[in-house]
């Protein structure tokens, strides 16, 4: 077993590649994809889900780990700020983090955190501020995204649900690719069909699709 095989199982089985309910097959083929966006800089990805439906934060870690097992350097962004819980997976503090880096343009290795798994960092949501409008402005999301990408190979953003908020739509014009999960029985076609339909009108290329059952 390698060496960051054994962390992932020592601290949070969950998190393996072999749960029933993420499909270990669907990770590896956007794994796949995502290695074709790749050139020179870093990748930049939104995670996100047509409505409130979907595990996109265990999805995103089981993702972001399986690219660090490529040797890969890796920050997650829980981009939810409304309803953060990325920071609960890897048993981290929520004090600070992603909004402290744009509200008050603090260098994100302030607030970002070393996981249990070698090559893995997680940038939780920190607190919420009273107007989320000051936070969600194009100009502060561009110079957050450039902070990232200066320090790693590849940056996964776990974002609010599509269509409910303006959030993800202004997030996925900064990122290289877009990881849509739907959910049987819960997604209804006509918001995955508009979810996908908004993002092809943008440019925004959807590298994925994660279907849960």
């Amino acid at each position: 077993m390698s060496k960051k095989r054994a962390e992932i199982k020592k601290i949070n089985p969950m998190l393996q590649l072999n749960e029933d309910l993420i499909s270990t097959e669907q990770i590896r083929m956007i794994r796949t994809n995502i290695d074709l966006l790749s050139d020179s800089k870093s990748t930049l990805l939104m995670v996100t889900s047509p409505k409130h439906e979907g595990d996109k934060s265990i999805i995103s870690s089981k993702l972001a780990i399986s690219l660090v097992e490529q040797e890969k350097k890796v920050l997650l962004v829980d981009a939810n700020i409304r309803q953060p819980s990325l920071h609960n997976w890897f048993q981290i503090t929520n004090g600070s983090g992603l909004t402290n880096t744009i509200s008050n343009e603090e260098d994100i290795r302030l607030h970002y955190k070393e996981t249990f798994v070698t090559g893995l960092f997680v940038l939780p949501t920190g607190p919420i501020p009273l107007n989320l409008s000051d936070i969600w402005v194009t100009s502060k999301i561009k110079e957050m995204v450039r902070k990232c990408e200066s320090e790693f190979d590849v940056v996964i953003f776990v974002s609010p649900p599509f269509l409910t908020v303006s959030d993800s739509q202004i997030l996925a014009n900064q990122c290289d690719g877009v990881i849509l999960v739907v959910k049987s029985n819960k997604t209804k076609k006509e918001d995955a069909l508009k979810t996908r339909d908004y993002l092809a009108r943008t440019n925004n290329r959807i590298v994925g699709v994660i279907y849960q059952t």
